[in-house]
């Protein structure tokens, strides 16, 4: 991909050490000089949505200080995010070789890489992947939605009577990890390894664009290569094992980690609007309403990365080839000139836009469906015991996590 990404596994504790620190100066620099996207990057619970409302209008497509195109405007992003010219990787970059340093005179885009064979495939293949996921849920949609709920279903007894719980760590994750395990038919009793290896992987997606501490890089490294390894063992020998391989391996990678956070954030979006729990409870509002909500007032994924594979004219702007472009994906799903009352949660929403989480031709657009699968059955499962969800406590989001804005400690009741 870009010059400054590399694979952590390639050099040592002190090479990685100085590459985490330099790309971390860099964008706290950058930050401190008023740039709004590495504001973002830097992930300092900034206000988000003053940052968005500053950069909407035009220029619809911006440079930032970081030297990259960033964009907020709905109709903008939708484009960028359909448009083949913009990939997730540029093939013709070579990887690059030493870390980058904060005296270095080229511009960090990218920090870290894994698998661009997994993360960085062509729209064309996510797709297809994608359409993998849908059929294996198509015929039997419903009965896997049942089952899912009856997990979650059977979490939220037990711990209902425990009083507050932690919503991620106690009922997001194991539920989601135990519904996509056994959707692979993978053993039953493997799924608190896959609890534990999904905990350390989740800050995949953020490294990407935001560099994590080098025991955070170092745990990350090594579950996400035991989740590929597991994965690629379990489909050994199935025809189609290849792509039946990236499914699986997208799912507990990537897709655990955005289904948790669609999860709790529907969670705290309904304990936050008693309005809006009443009219699920009632009927009156569906699952799906609150989770396609959720999607557009509280992505699980807030922005989403592209570089240019040749020159392109976006919104007016020369791009260059090899540049970054980036759709800022909460800010572009409360853009004023598609939703009305933006900021407001209404998950009876029936005119405007479409938000645009979960865009295809990407890691999670291929797991979509079954991300979203198993959010609805997490609220189906709250609404059929007439669980309201409060609040009991902070809530706390993990550090250097602009991506996905993961969930630390999400400490809920239910009545």
């Amino acid at each position: 991909m870009t010059r400054h990404q590399i694979d952590p596994r390639l050099f040592n504790d002190s090479d990685v050490t100085r590459h985490l620190l330099a790309a971390r100066g860099t964008q706290w620099m950058r930050g401190n000089r008023g740039d709004p996207y590495a504001l973002l990057l830097r992930a300092q619970e900034v206000d988000a949505q003053r940052l968005f409302r500053a950069m909407r209008g035009r220029p619809e497509l911006r440079q930032s200080e970081s030297d990259v195109w960033v964009t907020v405007d709905h109709r903008l992003g939708s484009e960028i995010l359909r448009d083949p010219r913009l990939t997730l990787g540029d093939p013709t970059a070579r990887r690059r070789r030493r870390v980058f340093g904060i005296d270095s005179g080229t511009t960090l885009k990218h920090v870290l890489t894994l698998d661009d064979g997994l993360l960085a495939m062509d729209r064309a293949e996510y797709g297809r992947l994608r359409d993998l996921v849908s059929s294996a849920l198509g015929p039997g949609v419903g009965e896997r939605r049942a089952a899912a709920e009856a997990v979650f279903a059977s979490m939220l007894d037990r711990l209902a009577g425990a009083g507050t719980f932690d919503a991620m760590t106690d009922l997001a994750r194991p539920a989601v990890v135990a519904g996509f395990a056994a959707a692979a038919g993978l053993p039953a009793e493997r799924t608190t390894e896959l609890a534990a290896l999904c905990a350390d992987v989740a800050p995949l997606l953020d490294s990407l664009l935001c560099p994590p501490t080098l025991d955070g890089t170092r745990r990350l490294v090594a579950a996400f290569d035991e989740l590929r390894a597991l994965t690629a063992k379990a489909t050994a020998g199935r025809d189609g094992s290849e792509a039946d391989g990236a499914v699986l391996a997208l799912l507990f990678t990537v897709g655990v980690e955005v289904a948790a956070n669609l999860v709790c954030n529907a969670v705290l979006a309904l304990a936050e609007h008693p309005g809006e729990w009443d009219l699920l409870r009632s009927g009156a509002r569906s699952a799906s309403d609150v989770v396609e909500e959720t999607l557009r007032h509280r992505p699980p994924v807030r922005l989403e990365s592209r570089i240019a594979a040749r020159d392109v004219t976006l919104a007016g702007q020369e791009v260059d080839r090899g540049a970054q472009v980036v759709v800022l994906v909460e800010g572009a799903n409360r853009d004023p000139e598609v939703f009305a009352d933006p900021d407001r949660f209404d998950s009876g929403r029936r005119s405007g836009g479409v938000h645009l989480s979960l865009a295809d031709g990407s890691p999670v657009g291929a797991v979509g469906p079954a991300v979203r699968l198993v959010a609805e059955a997490a609220v189906s499962a709250l609404a059929a015991g007439g669980r309201a969800p409060v609040v009991a406590g902070e809530v706390v989001f993990r550090m250097r996590s602009p991506v996905v804005r993961g969930v630390a400690r999400c400490p809920v009741a239910v009545g």
